[in-house]
């Protein structure tokens, strides 16, 4: 084998050695690694991240790429991020080691990469925001960063899968954001949010006169995304009729608007995400088994925090600064005692229910970092009877309690008012993000008028 080593410490380099005698070439500093990428062609370039910043690292990987289009590359790490894993991944890296990893599995992925040799990622040219539920360092979360660098740039669908609150619509953005067309439009539905025939009209638009309340042509989402990416949330809840329009489209590139003769092409790329297991649904007819297959040719896996509890403290400092924001407070850290009751539990509702609790944790704070008294019941360990039936129904009641535990320490009155009117203010906004803005349908969902639409919107400020 012939291999080019970048910053390799001393033992890996040894290893190698006694492996591929006289087939190696090892640089300490770019300048006289640059030079030796140039001098001949390699089978494997390896290189250390050491105290490179995420710029340079993606750099060097291009060079690599630049001056052997036909190595593998191998990027070994010990700290990371999405941005990291996966811009190095898509910009040519084969692979992204996380440290510490022995010198000799070192030397199998190396192996494994050259025998293998198809590089499934392409290059990057800039760094993209990500969704705020991608955060850890661990190898369970850094195996979902690579994936996302590996089917970036392809235009297959893609499916997601995992539990509720792990962040599936975050790995769908990331997708998209990684992707080389990430300035095409990026939009995002959730199947659970509209019955099937206004999820019909968003979707694929309707010509005038399709429908009786049709007095004019709507564009759907499936135009409107073309040359970018559509999200499909919870796609287990299509109807099979829905479900059978969207394997037409997935399988022709194209689609009818409602009322239309004439068929429409859009080039759009789908990730679908799911919490469901399709394979239980498609053995009880309430899923295409020929639909699951065409989006499941690129998959991705989220693993639940409960088996990547090293993460949670990178997670929860993240949610720290963004919760000190909204609630203008100033709360430094966590207790010793609390964080040992955050780790020991095993976080059912995922990252979306560590979020909430912190939340609540910030906003009962009376100190500089959070107490065991302060986490909501049910981490603490207290109420364990309670823990029955959906999860976001556990999420909802200890978020309700925190709010009411803050109202009471401030000596305010009308919890009803107080809890209904966030809550409230929530929903309108997100429907109206859902139905991008178009006050019609955001009513119609929401079974109001329009007027009580338009009072509500300005009495929260969402006009």
């Amino acid at each position: 084998m012939t291999l080019l080593g970048f910053r390799l410490e001393t033992s890996l380099r040894e290893e190698l050695e006694s492996n591929f005698e006289n087939e190696l070439r090892f640089a300490d500093n770019v300048p006289n690694f640059l030079e030796l990428l140039k001098e001949r062609k390699y089978e494997a370039v390896v290189i250390e991240e050491a105290n490179l910043q995420q710029d340079a690292l993606i750099n060097l990987v291009k060079k690599v790429v630049e001056f052997q289009k036909k190595a593998v590359i191998v990027i070994l790490g010990e700290s990371s991020n999405l941005k990291v894993v996966a811009g190095t991944v898509k910009a040519g890296a084969y692979d992204y080691l996380l440290k510490p990893i022995s010198d000799k599995d070192i030397m199998k992925v190396v192996e494994k990469s050259v025998k293998d040799h198809k590089l499934l990622a392409e290059r990057v040219d800039k760094n993209k925001n990500t969704g705020d539920k991608l955060i850890g360092q661990t190898k369970e979360i850094v195996e979902v960063y690579k994936m996302i660098g590996k089917v970036a740039n392809s235009r297959v669908p893609v499916l997601v899968v995992g539990e509720k609150g792990t962040g599936k619509k975050s790995v769908a953005t990331a997708v998209h954001q990684f992707s080389d067309y990430s300035t095409k439009p990026f939009l995002s539905i959730n199947c659970t949010s509209f019955q099937n025939d206004l999820l019909e009209r968003k979707l694929f638009g309707y010509e005038k006169g399709a429908f009786e309340t049709a007095s004019f042509l709507q564009i759907g989402d499936l135009e409107k995304a073309n040359g970018g990416t559509l999200h499909l949330g919870n796609i287990e809840s299509l109807s099979l009729d829905m479900q059978s329009k969207v394997l037409y489209f997935l399988q022709e590139g194209e689609f009818f608007r409602m009322g239309g003769t004439e068929p429409l092409k859009s080039d759009i790329r789908v990730v679908a995400t799911t919490s469901e297991n399709l394979e239980d649904l498609i053995s009880q007819k309430k899923f295409i088994d020929e639909l699951y297959h065409k989006l499941k040719i690129l998959e991705i896996a989220i693993p639940p925090l409960r088996e990547r509890k090293d993460d949670i403290p990178f997670i929860i400092d993240h949610y720290l600064i963004e919760c000190n924001s909204e609630l203008q407070k100033s709360v430094k850290g966590i207790s010793k005692p609390a964080m040992k009751k955050i780790m020991r539990y095993d976080w059912p509702g995922n990252v979306n229910e560590l979020k909430n609790a912190m939340k609540s944790a910030v906003a009962l704070c009376r100190g500089n970092s959070i107490l065991v008294e302060e986490l909501p019941n049910n981490v603490i360990g207290n109420k364990l009877s309670k823990r029955r039936g959906d999860v976001q129904n556990w999420i909802l009641g200890d978020w309700i309690e925190g709010e009411i535990s803050n109202l009471r320490a401030g000596n305010q009155r009308d919890y009803y008012g107080n809890v209904t009117s966030k809550v409230e203010k929530e929903l309108i906004r997100q429907v109206l993000e859902m139905t991008s803005g178009k006050k019609v349908e955001t009513a119609e969902l929401l079974g109001i008028t329009r007027n009580t639409l338009r009072t509500k919107m300005n009495n929260y400020g969402l006009e």
